[in-house]
């Protein structure tokens, strides 16, 4: 279109004409050898306008070095070349695109260029590639940048592609990257312009890949010295890969600016050709990996009405669009650029496919282009080092030493278990049932750690649910792992990982006792003179100690104590122990500390009795409940029986003569990890909901925590831990989100520059209220579950009023929903009444009722939407609300939360999966 190499030379001769006669730059040409200038931007711009590949020259970096040309030079030199190629003759479309591919010369010649020649980063005689470490660390830079595009959604786009070619991009790579850094040339860049030209790659592109180049980089440990010296160079291969978009795209934004978009609406066929686009869009769609989920559904039809008008307006045609703005739509929706690449590259292929030339291709580009921003409304910043790091981590299993390393962890831990009289008497069993634990102990933390998994860990819960294993015992068995971990030689970070991973294990394992416990702590509280009653009184206590003495004066653990002075013991126990059980106030003997400070008993002691005791209670014919009831009453005795205070300070607060409060930085540090903490809270989204107040609140809040850590870390006690049970038993807190807070509160800490070993300690002191804080949560929402197993989900529908009742909740609920401002952008739009009906017949047939849901999978509906825990704890909120207002007992609403709460994780099936 300029003519070829002829008509390029007639443009050079017509551009220094002009040059000549323009005072403004002419002087810039004064006492130079001008037909040699002349002929040298000849062959450089017959090249830069698609000529052949016949510049041999220097760079033009290092030829205007020290010039210091302006930007007005060199905006003067593309008015005369504009004013040249107008004159020859040459069309408006084309003078635009050579203006537009002559444009990114300009940082060259202001000496600003992107990117330097290899060999004028030489340091010391050594090249980059030198400091780099050579072509081996190249390749493992580049895999593990790959690995990070892969993960970053602004540049997924362009590499997520079939497997087969992903190994010759990297090869290729590498070998630029080799070449650039001043090794052996092995990859001919010249094709590098030609190979891009048609890929929408942006500078923004461009720099996320150089991005993930550098934290690649950093990851391998290279100097900051080195890295920035081979970005600059890479640089150099920016115009090459960018500029096709860039000069496409560019002329096809100033043909919209300047023609406006009417002629683009005819070109494409008006409305039926539009119409054809949009059934060929939606028909591409449907067959694209990348987003097909999005366009699926009962509300499919809708959804392509709609964006089908949005699309024509865009596109020029003289209609009105009345659907809500794209930025409300998009509010609820997660989409990233990743997404939004595809759909762009769906709206290319149908175009193409509908007759669509390559220019109007490109405008249609550039209109899509404006709506990124508001399409993208939840787009988050890419933390590209956290995804690396990630892509690159090896699981803590790995870690560890692999199977290896687990089964000896597992070894060592379990014999330092039946050392330790805390929970010794849990893993005090026969040679076989050793073996047998420990195997499928291996097993189980083996698959949690990251690998294989072997172990069923359904069959946790129902395993434990009988034992009575405390959070006592499981922080117990926490606290030997680490130091088992730590004898090892495993580093803090993945003692830390490890810790954390097993933290939810523990809800498995304590819930059976927890439950239990607490429902017999209810009825002790009732009054201790009905289970008094149940035993027998006197006389059936008095019995039971019989039979007690029979067990205890057999059991290896414990005879020695019973036998030394067998009848005197007997009695005075008896009358201790009746009075503790209800009886009458009739003990005179001496306290217990004062009794049993000599005798060496410990927590293994202590068990063994409870558990014999257990034994003789239902050797008696007692109910479960009762004997729950009895040991409730009993287990306040150890603390006297140990010479324990109940006020201990835990072993974890003092260190070498330090309180934890010192440790931490003294009061303002721990207050400042408060703030940082709480700060953390409200914007996480898995506890969000229960730290989101009003500023008096979130005050008094952060007041509490801070009052209560400082007196549990050893300085002045501010805040009564016996609150803490009663001011959470009704909010419904489990162990996941108290885990949340711990970790939060650990980040906080160490962000605030606290020690690894002291966080470590302030993990171990946090966890001794978890049961305050979670155990009402539990107790209520397994409750609710028994009974739902017992009763049968029939039974549960007919007690929230059976379908009328249901119906009545759900109008109620979306009642709530609807003006609940942290939730309603979910509930509105022209799909709420087909939302509403599909969402009924889902939640009866949830709750036991006669309907017939045909619909998709909670997965599928949710997986497009922008929703997180904090979302569905409102929504939660809301239906308790429903149900309470509609008639509901307490009891039902927490049996209706707990079948809810049951679809959790397949409604954030991808939020979970996406934020892992």
């Amino acid at each position: 279109r300029m003519g070829g190499e002829e008509g390029i030379a007639q443009f050079m001769d017509r551009v220094y004409d002009l040059i000549q006669v323009d005072n403004r730059i002419k002087s810039w040409f004064s006492g130079k050898n001008y037909q040699a200038i002349k002929e040298g931007q000849r062959v450089y711009l017959t090249e830069l306008l698609g000529g052949p590949k016949i510049y041999k020259g220097k760079d033009l970096v290092e030829i205007h070095k020290g010039m210091g040309l302006s930007d007005y030079e060199f905006d003067c030199f593309l008015a005369n070349c504009e004013k040249a190629m107008s004159g020859l003759g040459v069309e408006d479309e084309t003078i635009d695109e050579a203006i537009v591919s002559m444009e990114p010369v300009r940082n060259a010649l202001m000496d600003r260029a992107q990117g330097l020649a290899a060999h004028a980063k030489m340091v010391d005689g050594q090249s980059i590639l030198d400091r780099f470490g050579g072509e081996m660390n190249v390749e493992s830079v580049v895999e593990m940048m790959y690995s990070g595009c892969l993960g970053d959604p602004r540049v997924r786009f362009y590499f997520e592609v079939n497997k087969d070619k992903i190994q010759g991009i990297k090869h290729k790579m590498t070998q630029l990257m080799v070449g650039a850094f001043g090794g052996p040339v092995t990859y001919d860049d010249s094709k590098m312009r030609q190979i891009h030209y048609n890929m929408n790659i942006t500078d923004y592109h461009f720099d996320a890949v150089l991005e993930n180049f550098w934290c690649a980089s950093e990851l391998m440990e290279m100097s900051n010295p080195v890295i920035t010296d081979a970005v600059d160079v890479l640089g150099k291969v920016r115009q090459m890969v960018t500029a096709g978009c860039t000069v496409r795209l560019e002329i096809a934004r100033k043909k919209s600016e300047s023609q406006g978009t009417d002629g683009l609406y005819e070109c494409l066929g008006a409305a039926t050709g539009l119409q054809t686009f949009i059934d060929k869009l939606y028909e591409t769609m449907a067959k694209d990996e990348m987003i097909k989920h999005y366009f699926t559904g009962s509300k499919m039809e809708a959804i392509k009405k709609s964006q089908g008008s949005y699309l024509a307006v865009m596109f020029g045609a003289p209609i009105q669009y009345e659907g809500r703005p794209l930025d409300r739509i998009h509010s609820v929706m997660s989409i990233s650029d990743f997404e939004f690449d595809s759909f762009l590259s769906c709206c290319g292929t149908a175009l193409r496919a509908v007759g669509a030339d390559s220019q109007n291709v490109d405008e249609c580009v550039v209109l899509l282009e404006t709506a990124r921003r508001d399409v993208l409304i939840n787009r988050r910043p890419h933390d590209v080092k956290k995804t690396q790091e990630a892509a690159s981590a090896k699981s803590v299993y790995e870690r560890l030493g692999g199977e290896m390393g687990v089964t000896n962890m597992v070894e060592t831990m379990y014999n330092q278990a039946l050392e330790d009289s805390r929970i010794r008497s849990f893993f005090e069993k026969n040679k076989a049932k050793v073996t047998t634990i420990k195997k499928k102990m291996t097993q189980y933390i083996g698959g949690v750690f990251g690998g294989p998994v072997t172990y069923d860990a359904n069959d946790l819960r129902p395993m434990h649910y009988g034992m009575n294993v405390s959070d006592y015992h499981f922080d117990a068995i926490l606290d030997i792992i680490k130091g088992v971990l730590k004898e090892s030689g495993v580093k803090p970070k993945d003692i830390m990982d490890a810790i954390l991973i097993l933290q939810p294990v523990r809800a498995d394992v304590t819930t059976g006792f927890t439950v239990r416990m607490e429902m017999a702590r209810k009825n002790v509280e009732k009054g201790k003179d009905q289970m008094f009653k149940r035993l027998g009184a006197s006389e059936g206590i008095t019995a039971l100690m019989d039979q007690f003495f029979n067990i205890g004066t057999t059991d290896v653990r414990i005879k020695e104590f019973l036998l030394k002075d067998k009848d005197r013991i007997k009695a005075g126990m008896t009358v201790y122990i009746v009075e503790m059980l209800g009886g009458p106030k009739a003990y005179k003997g001496k306290e217990l500390g004062e009794i049993h400070k000599t005798l060496g008993v410990n927590d293994y002691h202590f068990d063994a009795f409870l558990a014999d005791f257990g034994r003789a209670l239902l050797g008696a014919g007692h109910q479960d409940v009762l004997i729950d009831e009895v040991m409730v009453s009993l287990e306040p005795v150890r603390a006297d029986v140990l010479g324990r205070s109940r006020d201990v300070t835990d072993a974890a607060v003092m260190k070498d003569g330090k309180p934890l409060l010192e440790r931490y930085g003294g009061d303002m540090n721990l207050e400042t990890v408060v703030e940082s903490m709480y700060d953390k809270l409200v914007e996480d989204p898995r506890v969000r909901f229960h730290f989101e107040k009003a500023k008096a609140k979130q005050r008094q809040i952060r007041r509490k925590m801070y009052q209560y850590l400082s007196g549990a870390f050893g300085g002045p006690v501010q805040y009564d831990v016996k609150q803490m049970r009663p001011a959470h038993y009704n909010m419904n807190i489990t162990d996941y989100h108290f885990d949340v807070v711990s970790e939060l509160f650990q980040r906080a800490s160490k962000e605030n520059g606290c020690e690894a070993e002291a966080m470590m300690d302030a993990a171990i002191v946090v966890a001794k209220v978890r049961a305050d804080v979670t155990t009402g949560c539990v107790v209520r929402m397994e409750l609710a579950k028994k009974k739902n197993a017992q009763d049968g989900m029939d039974q549960l529908f007919q007690r929230l009023g059976g379908l009328d009742g249901v119906m009545a909740m759900i109008d109620r609920l979306y009642e709530c929903v609807e003006r609940d401002k942290r939730i309603n952008m979910f509930f509105e739009g022209a799909k709420l009444q087909t939302l509403k009906r599909q969402q009924t017949d889902y939640i009866i047939a949830t709750l036991g009722g006669p309907a017939d849901y045909r619909g998709r999978t909670l997965e599928e509906i949710h997986l497009v939407l922008q929703m997180n825990d904090y979302h569905l704890d409102c929504f939660m909120q809301n239906m308790a609300r429903a149900l309470r207002d509609v008639g509901a007992e307490q009891d039902a609403v927490d049996e209706a939360t707990v079948v809810l709460e049951q679809l959790r994780k397949k409604i954030l099936f991808h939020h979970y999966k996406n934020n892992k």
